[in-house]
């Protein structure tokens, strides 16, 4: 897509970029773009980031399994469903599997990708990976990181868009996700 209406050329030039600082969930990168419309080059601040990953995990009896945890950024407690960075070597699969097993203690042998999205495109270079985890079933396994202190919560599926509605789930990609479920959910003929 490098135009827009008119077929004028929107998309700009870059000239330089460099590594800012590098930290374990993210980095800066300063990037140097030349604008298509001036010619003039502007500075622009960049998070490069793993790919994120979320599992709508949904049980036999139609309850999503999520979890309740404490939010650094927000300093709240948040409701949303597993998911967390996407590992080195990994597929988004394969890390959707084991963050869903880690953070709740549930696993579901089928899993069905509902999409991939960009999170914030203004500012990250990363996607965000969501998939549909039918038949979830506790194993009793839970294995949160150190840094992890969580509560698995069922949520009946027909109380999702209450709960948004209501803000007791409020993260907005989460929320993303949780659309792409439902949308799936009504595709199949469930109500929601």
């Amino acid at each position: 897509m490098s135009s827009g209406p008119g077929g004028r050329n929107l998309l700009w030039e870059l000239v330089g970029t460099r590594e800012d600082r590098n930290y374990p969930l993210f980095g800066v990168r300063i990037n140097w773009n030349r604008s298509p419309r001036t010619g003039q080059v502007h500075e622009f601040q960049v998070l490069t980031s793993p790919d994120w990953v979320a599992v709508i995990p949904l049980t036999q009896e139609n309850q999503v399994v999520m979890v309740r945890q404490y939010r650094h950024g927000t300093g709240q407690l948040s409701l949303e469903p597993p998911g967390g960075l996407v590992k080195a070597g990994q597929s988004a699969e394969q890390s959707g599997r084991e963050e869903l097993e880690e953070e709740t203690g549930y696993v579901a042998e089928h899993f069905e990708p509902l999409g991939s999205m960009r999170p914030f495109p203004a500012l990250f270079t990363n996607h965000f990976h969501v998939f549909l985890a039918r038949n979830a079933t506790p194993t009793g396994r839970a294995k949160p990181e150190e840094t992890e202190d969580l509560e698995t919560v069922l949520v009946p599926a027909d109380r999702v868009k209450e709960y948004i509605r209501t803000g007791k789930i409020n993260g907005s990609v989460m929320i993303a996700a949780l659309h792409l479920f439902i949308d799936r959910m009504e595709r199949d003929g469930l109500k929601l």
